[in-house]
C-alpha cells in the first residue's frame, strides 16, 4: 500500500516528461524502458547525479509522500501568476497535444488537464486549487458554452444529413440506454465511491457521450458536482477514448464513400466565412454570448444557466440571418476551443487531490463506462448486422460516423471522415455533431432527474 501511496505522484510527472521528450525540448533524453510498478525506481540505487534527466524528475517526484504540502512556487495569493500558469498549461496543451504521439492520443484538451494536474502535483501550482483557479474556470466554463455553440446551425440538417441522421439517433439512443443498464449495475458503488456526485457524474458521462465536452461540463455545473469528481470524470473516460477512437479509425480504414460525388453545392453554401478574425467579429461575438448567458441566467438561475444557454445558443444560431452567422462562426469556433482549454487546464488544478478521487473511483467509474461503450458498440454492430445491406443508414461508414459525433462531438466524426476520404460524410458529421450538442446536456439532467 506504501508503493501504491507514491504511484500518483510519480504519474504526473511521467505523463509531463513523456510529453516533453515527444515535443522534442532539448534537455530531455529518451525516457527510459520504465519496470513496473513504478516504486522500483524509488528503489534503485543508482546516484542521482548519473541518472537522466527523466529519471530524476521521476525520482524526486515519487520521493514527495501524498500527503506531504510543499510550498508552491507560485503563491497561491498570486492571482495573474496562477492565471498564467494555467493559461500556460493551456498552450501547452494545444501543442503538444497536437505534434507529440502520446498528446495526440489525449487530445489538447486532455494534455492541458494532465500538465495542469503534474504542475500543482510537483509544487508549481499550489496543490488543491486557488481563488484564481476557480475564477478562470467559472469564466471559460461560461464563455466557452454559447462560443462554441453558436456554430451549431441546423438549418440544413435534413437536407444534409440524409441517411446520416437515422444513424445518429440511434448511436444517441444506444448510449442512452446504456447509461441506465450501466446505473443499474454500477451506481451502488459510484455512490461509495463518490457520493452524490455519482449520479452526477453518471448523468454528465451520458451527455458526454451523446454531444461532447461541453455537455459533459453544463451537467456538472448544473447539478453542482465538486472539481475533484469532475476530473475524475474525465479522466477515466478518456481512458477509455483512448481505446475507442483507435479503434474506429481501424474499422473505418480502407472503406469507400458512401457516394461517389457529394453534391459540392450544398457543401459550398453551407461552410462558413474562415477568412480572418478581426476585432469586429471578436468583439460582436463576445457580445451575443454575454446577451445569451445573461438572458438565460434570468430564466434559469444559476443553476440552469448552461442548459437553458446551451439550447438558446443553438436557436440563436440557426434563426439568425445567415450573412452575419456565417461571419462569426469561425471566431466563435476559435474562442470557444480557446476557453475550452482553459477549462480543462483548470480541471487538473487540484493536482494530487484528483488523483486521490481517481483512485477511490477508477473501479465504479470502469465499470459504470464499460457498460456505456460496450452496450453503445454492440447495438451499432447489430444495426449493421440485420439491415445494413437493406438500409443506407446502418452502413458500415455512416455508424461509424454516427458513433464518433456521439462519443466525441463534431470534432472528431469530421477528423474520422477527413482521414479515410468521406468526403460526403464530413459537412454531415459536423451537422449530426451539432445536434448532439444541442440535445445532450437536457438528456442528462433527464437521466439524473430519473434516477435521483
Amino acid at each position: 500500500m506504501k508503493d501504491m501511496n507514491i504511484s500518483f505522484r510519480s504519474l504526473s510527472a511521467l505523463i509531463i516528461v513523456l510529453l516533453l521528450r515527444d515535443s522534442g525540448v532539448s534537455g530531455f533524453a529518451p525516457a527510459p524502458v520504465l519496470p513496473f510498478p513504478i516504486p522500483s525506481i524509488v528503489h534503485d540505487t543508482t546516484p542521482l547525479k548519473q541518472r537522466n534527466s527523466a529519471n530524476k524528475l521521476l525520482y524526486v517526484a515519487s520521493r514527495l509522500p501524498s500527503n506531504t504540502r510543499v510550498a508552491a512556487m507560485i503563491d497561491a495569493s498570486n492571482t495573474w501568476g496562477n492565471i498564467a500558469g494555467l493559461s500556460g498549461a493551456g498552450v501547452a496543451g494545444q501543442i503538444l497535444g497536437n505534434r507529440t504521439k502520446i498528446g495526440k492520443l489525449l487530445g489538447p484538451p486532455v494534455s492541458a488537464m494532465a500538465i495542469s494536474f503534474a504542475l500543482a502535483s510537483v509544487g508549481v501550482l499550489n496543490p488543491g486549487g486557488t481563488a484564481a483557479s476557480k475564477f478562470l474556470q467559472l469564466l471559460s466554463l461560461n464563455l466557452a458554452t454559447p462560443l462554441v455553440l453558436l456554430g451549431a446551425d441546423l438549418r440544413d440538417c435534413v437536407s444534409c444529413c440524409g441517411p446520416l441522421l437515422p444513424s445518429f439517433f440511434c448511436a444517441a439512443t444506444a448510449t442512452f440506454v446504456a447509461c441506465f443498464i450501466g446505473w443499474h449495475f454500477t451506481g451502488t458503488m459510484l455512490r461509495a465511491a463518490l457520493g452524490p456526485d455519482g449520479l452526477v457524474i453518471a448523468s454528465a458521462l451520458l451527455a458526454k457521450n451523446i454531444g461532447g465536452g461541453i455537455n459533459y461540463i453544463a451537467v456538472t455545473q448544473a447539478l453542482s458536482a465538486s472539481p475533484q469528481a469532475i476530473a475524475a470524470g474525465l479522466c477515466v473516460d478518456n481512458i477509455f477514448a483512448l481505446i475507442y477512437f483507435p479503434a474506429t479509425n481501424a474499422l473505418g480504414s480502407g472503406r469507400p464513400d458512401v457516394v461517389d460525388k457529394p453534391q459540392q453545392s450544398e457543401i459550398k453554401d453551407w461552410k462558413e466565412d474562415k477568412t480572418s478574425v478581426d476585432v469586429q467579429k471578436v468583439t460582436l461575438t463576445l457580445f451575443i454570448s454575454s446577451i445569451l448567458l445573461s438572458l438565460s441566467e434570468k430564466v434559469g438561475g444559476s443553476s440552469g444557466m448552461l442548459p437553458i444557454c446551451s439550447l438558446a445558443s443553438v436557436l440563436f444560431a440557426s434563426l439568425a440571418p445567415r450573412g452575419m452567422i456565417g461571419s462569426i462562426q469561425h471566431t466563435s469556433e476559435v474562442l470557444g476551443t480557446s476557453f475550452l482549454y482553459l477549462f480543462f487546464a483548470t480541471a487538473g488544478a487540484p493536482g494530487i487531490m484528483v488523483a486521490e478521487s481517481v483512485k477511490s473511483s477508477v473501479v465504479p467509474l470502469g465499470a459504470f463506462l464499460t457498460f456505456l461503450y460496450s452496450i453503445h458498440g454492440l447495438t451499432l454492430w447489430s444495426l449493421n448486422r440485420f439491415l445494413g445491406k437493406t438500409n443506407p443508414s446502418f452502413v458500415p461508414q455512416r455508424l461509424l460516423i454516427a458513433s464518433s459525433a456521439a462519443i466525441g462531438g463534431p470534432p472528431t466524426s469530421v477528423a474520422l471522415a477527413k482521414a479515410n476520404g468521406w468526403q460526403s460524410l464530413e459537412v454531415p458529421s459536423i451537422l449530426v455533431g451539432n445536434i448532439g450538442y444541442t440535445i445532450a446536456s437536457f438528456l442528462g439532467l433527464a437521466f439524473y432527474s430519473v434516477l435521483n
